[in-house]
């Protein structure tokens, strides 16, 4: 009798450390954060292999390899290859998959849509203390959003500063082109009602078009121009169809970096100041480069024929203010009030 329980019992623990044997590609098993343990991990980006974010993941993996001596390894794979974004986020709040650098859909939190808000930001400068300062709003906001679905930010992505390609303009003055003069111009924007309020305040009607068919839109008419692109993006992909870029930065084209938070707090601390430390470091250096990439596509743009149309800072400061003004106040039913109240409170924006 003796035997068979002592039998039983040593095979009830077998099971049971088979059970507790766990994965390494997820390691959530992992909670006293072994610095023994290795780990495999996925982490989906929505941009091309040859693209200087994808580019920053992958240094950001090696990093984190070298410095954890091999115990942290991490794929990146592009070209949302693992998956539409809004699928990607839902499934790194479960851990199918560990991470991403993506935009995050307002159906988990519309809040979110906070990020397509006109002049949050409109210089590099002003998005490295605006969104890379974790004392900034954007950074409290969104590690609020994150965690609330247990996800762990990371850091910012800036993709640029979107202004406005145009086969033609009524007027050559970046005061008259912005203003709120009625334009003849349709211009095609995404269907963020940031971006919709944005354009009528500067006179534009809109129009809806998917991104795959503005090229062919543009050069069969449907529309004369578009907002959603910064001055690489219409170089890269549209130098053909526009004649005219205004560089009014009203809008900031902003990738959250992202991973599970289970994960995450499972890690040694050791660890996770290195993963923490690593990715602060890509984003100020993702934030340095789309600064020179941009100022090198004006030069491209005006070499190549296309008529670059530019602010002072005055002008530019005057734009900011009135659209803050104008549109801030009429996305409190899409973000909430208490959110516009906070941008308000933080940018010394008085709504009368």
């Amino acid at each position: 009798m003796k035997r068979a329980l002592a039998l039983i019992l040593a095979l009830m623990m077998a099971l049971s450390l088979v059970a507790c044997g766990g994965d390494s590609n997820n390691a959530n098993t992992n909670e006293g954060g072994d610095t023994d343990a290795y780990y495999e991990w996925s982490l989906s980006c929505e941009y091309s292999e040859d693209n200087h974010q994808t580019k920053a993941l992958k240094d950001a993996a090696q990093m984190i390899e070298e410095q954890t001596n091999g115990h942290i390894k991490i794929t990146v794979y592009p070209n949302m290859a693992l998956g539409d974004y809004t699928v990607v986020y839902g499934q790194v709040m479960t851990g199918d998959i560990q991470m991403c650098a993506n935009p995050i859909s307002p159906q988990y939190d519309p809040r979110v849509d906070v990020i397509n808000m006109p002049f949050l930001a409109s210089t590099f400068d002003e998005f490295e203390s605006n969104y890379l300062s974790k004392d900034s709003y954007m950074w409290k906001l969104f590690d609020e959003v994150t965690s609330g679905g247990g996800v762990k930010l990371l850091g910012f992505f800036n993709a640029g500063f979107m202004g406005l390609g145009m086969k033609s303009v009524d007027s050559e003055s970046f005061a008259d082109l912005t203003g709120t003069a009625t334009k003849s111009q349709l211009m095609r924007c995404p269907a963020a009602d940031s971006y919709n309020l944005t354009m009528k305040a500067m006179g534009f009607n809109t129009t809806v078009i998917p991104y795959s068919d503005l090229y062919s839109a543009l050069q069969n008419g449907l529309c004369e121009g578009w907002l959603g692109g910064s001055g690489l993006v219409n170089y890269d992909s549209f130098r053909d169809a526009i004649k005219y870029f205004v560089d009014c930065n009203v809008i900031n084209e902003c990738i959250p970096v992202m991973m599970n938070a289970k994960l995450f707090d499972s890690l040694p601390e050791e660890y996770q100041t290195i993963i923490v430390d690593v990715f602060a470091q890509m984003q100020t250096r993702v934030n340095e480069e789309r600064a020179e990439q941009e100022a090198k596509a004006v030069e491209d743009m005006t070499a190549y024929g296309i008529t670059v149309i530019q602010p002072t800072a005055d002008e530019l400061a005057a734009l900011r203010d009135r659209i803050r003004a104008e549109v801030w106040p009429q996305m409190a039913n899409t973000l909430g009030q208490d959110v516009i109240d906070n941008l308000c409170q933080t940018y010394n924006v008085s709504l009368s």
